[in-house]
């Protein structure tokens, strides 16, 4: 893809759980929506019915020829339930499963970390992981039909942060290393790079409102939720807010009235008035340990929260050597903002996603 560049400024326990491995003769899920959280450490994905809490079942793909360094970082679900992906950072790829939770294509991508789906164009768009010291200075584009891959250069270091906006035909795309945020245009193929202003920020996400026009970035080193104007290429700051240690990947809810995400090294998921940009809450709970990816129900009902747990503050139920080998999802209601429930997952829950199952 040719781009012409253009400088800007600017417990459920171990009870509840799903068997371990799938294949072809994988039964198809009953309707309602999944949670795919991808789980570093084990080499697995936990797929998690959304209504009741129940791990449905947990993909090792190891059974597909990656091996137990593969580091599954990442998920996503297309509109229709049709289709899930998860990155690879060891195993260099992007896989694509089907509604039965088979393997049906994989694109190679050295490094893949965050993914983001473009709805409208039908595109899965693929950043790089942290743990990439120096990789590529490209973002990947694949196309989900035949898994083809494209390389899109972004023109600064550790591309990491991703969001992608269908609609207006963007994709933003943040540095690591640079105050710098690359706005794609997807269909006239323009390339923008946006200055963020303040001191260095290494910004770790994206979400953008459901109306489209505020685009939200979480800061590792400074802490911060960062609030932009999506509407403009040169991406104006309009808010900044305090939000806690280490805030990792923000969403928001459907209306657009609040912001939640993980403060990872407070333990703690924090929730951002989404209009005064100030903070409203702060949700402690013991399945809460360094709390990494976010995802929310399509009715905005509740929040789902990966743990690292890597520390081992969270206490297992079910028995295990270490408890940094159990990690775990919080289910937040978002009408009292508090857990009510805590799923026990695999080693490391990174990046999750929620898309429709397929009846």
């Amino acid at each position: 893809m040719k781009l012409n560049l253009v400088v800007g400024t600017a417990v459920l326990a171990a009870a509840c759980g799903g068997g371990t491995a799938t294949g072809p003769q994988s039964p198809m899920p009953p309707a309602g929506e999944r949670v795919y959280v991808a789980n570093q450490s084990s080499a697995t994905v936990s797929v998690i019915d959304a209504e009741s809490g129940r791990v449905v079942e947990t993909i090792d793909v190891t059974q597909y020829g990656f091996d137990a360094n593969s580091r599954p970082h990442h998920t996503a679900a297309s509109p229709d339930g049709s289709r899930w992906y998860v990155s690879l950072i060891g195993g260099g790829a992007v896989l694509q499963f089907d509604a039965n939770n088979r393997m049906v294509g994989q694109a190679p991508f050295e490094t893949p970390g965050l993914l983001a789906y473009d709805s409208d164009g039908d595109r899965l768009y693929v950043g790089r992981s942290m743990m990439a010291v120096n990789p590529p200075q490209r973002i990947g584009v694949v196309d989900p039909d035949d898994m083809e891959i494209d390389e899109l250069d972004v023109f600064f270091p550790r591309p990491h942060a991703l969001a992608v906006d269908g609609g207006s035909h963007h994709v933003w795309a943040a540095s690591l290393v640079e105050n710098k945020v690359a706005v794609l245009n997807s269909e006239t193929e323009d390339l923008a790079l946006a200055d963020v202003a303040g001191p260095s920020h290494t910004l770790v996400q994206f979400a953008l409102s459901p109306d489209r026009t505020r685009l939200v970035a979480t800061t590792q080193l400074t802490g911060k939720l960062l609030v932009f104007d999506a509407t403009r290429t040169e991406l104006p700051l309009l808010a900044e807010v305090d939000v806690g240690t280490q805030p990792w990947h923000p969403v928001f809810l459907p209306d657009g009235s609040r912001v939640y995400m993980g403060a990872k090294d407070d333990d703690a998921v924090v929730v951002v008035d989404a209009e005064r940009w100030t903070v409203l809450a702060r949700i402690t709970a013991p399945g809460i340990a360094e709390p990494h990816g976010s995802a929310v129900t399509s009715d905005g009902r509740f929040v789902f929260v990966s743990n690292r747990n890597l520390k081992g503050t969270y206490s297992p139920q079910r028995s295990v050597a270490d408890p940094a080998e159990v990690g775990t999802v919080v289910k937040i209601d978002t009408a009292t903002n508090e857990v009510v429930q805590t799923i026990e997952v695999g080693t490391y829950p990174a990046g999750i996603s929620i898309g429709p199952a397929r009846p």
